[in-house]
């Protein structure tokens, strides 16, 4: 019998994050659905059982029995392999990391796993903060970067000092969850990028654009057409939007303050979707994913920020809005799923022409 399946957790800086919207699903669903739990080891736990995120807080001590998954199915490990199940689909719930920068994908793909999230090379594209600005800039307007690595850091360093503008953002060009943002000016931005890199080896520094509002809208694919859910405005009190705002919001199940639907007129609403739907196509994206922009307030302009291509809670409140709940949101990101096409082998006489 197939059976649906959601896999969580994870290497990565967000595998609590992960955990929190695996157990969001699991508590949602209405149908029978097991739980793969990706371990901060890279192995694979049956973790059905768990009730609750309480059930990981200590990960290094968890008792769900080790699994392996190959050729589409679920094995328990163990002096031979048993297959448990077959799987329907895997719903990805990984964000960050291997989950999210095309990895996870590409073990599907391998293992003919019919999967919810974008394919390898789409979700590489995406994680990667510089390179996906590249690949729509022509699309979408982005703000002012500059890609900084240990090894070209004294010359980056000194071009963003000659010809960027006083303020400054510096992120981790492939974390999400706003994880090592920081704000700051051109005295100490040299000492914030060496903070940088003791998450990552590169460091995408952006100008500040200082007056603000932010806009988050999530899409999905549905059949030929693309779904485009309500836009929030997220609310902080920082310069920007942090981690601490997005997970540690006091009493805030859905993470922090957000005007949803945002108050905005319908040219910028219009404007936003337009954006939405062309970055989705144009990253060759697929599941449910998350666009977020920033609005300058004193010029008018729309920027592309980032693409969440496995977005917290699965982006599920931003669908409530339309009439879609949660079962549909699944029911309808399955439906659209499938198995990653693998290249083809054919016969040729070139073997009897070479002597090694």
């Amino acid at each position: 019998m197939k059976k649906l399946c959601v896999i969580f957790g994870g290497l990565s800086c967000e595998h609590d994050i992960s955990i929190i919207t695996a157990m969001q699903l699991k508590k949602n669903i209405l149908k029978p659905i097991e739980m793969l739990y990706l371990g901060l080891d890279n192995k694979f736990y049956l973790a059905t059982e768990a009730e609750s995120v309480s059930d990981f807080k200590n990960k290094r001590t968890l008792k769900f029995k080790q699994v392996v998954l190959y050729d589409g199915a679920v094995y328990k490990k163990g002096l031979t392999f048993k297959k448990l199940f077959d799987i329907d689909c895997v719903i990805n719930c990984c964000h960050g990391g291997v989950g999210e920068n095309g990895d996870l994908s590409g073990f599907f793909a391998v293992n003919k796993i019919r999967h919810t999230s974008s394919k390898s090379l789409p979700a590489h594209v995406a994680m990667d903060k510089n390179l996906c600005k590249q690949c729509v800039s022509e699309i979408v307007p982005t703000i002012k970067g500059n890609l900084v690595k240990k090894s070209n850091f004294n010359e980056k360093i000194m071009e963003i000092d000659k010809n960027f503008a006083d303020f400054l953002i510096i992120k981790p060009n492939s974390l999400g969850s706003s994880i090592g943002v920081m704000a700051c000016d051109k005295q100490n931005f040299k000492h914030q990028i060496s903070a940088i890199f003791e998450l990552g080896d590169d460091a995408l520094v952006e100008e500040r654009v200082v007056d603000i509002v932010e806009y988050n809208q999530a899409c999905f694919k549905d059949g030929e057409s693309l779904v485009l859910s309500a836009i929030e405005s997220p609310k902080t009190k920082s310069d920007f939007l942090t981690f601490e705002d997005k997970y540690k919001s006091e009493g805030k199940t859905k993470g922090f303050d957000r005007e949803l639907p945002a108050k905005i007129g319908k040219n910028l609403q219009s404007q936003i979707g337009e954006y939405t739907k062309k970055i989705y196509s144009q990253l060759n994206l697929d599941g449910v994913v998350r666009i977020d922009y920033i609005f300058d307030k004193k010029t008018g302009v729309l920027y592309f920020n980032e693409v969440n291509t496995v977005p917290g809670s699965l982006a599920f409140y931003l669908f409530e809005p339309l009439g879609i709940d949660y079962q549909t949101l699944i029911d309808k990101i399955v439906a659209s799923s499938s198995v990653d096409k693998t290249f083809k082998y054919f016969e040729t006489d070139i073997l009897n022409f070479k002597k090694l």
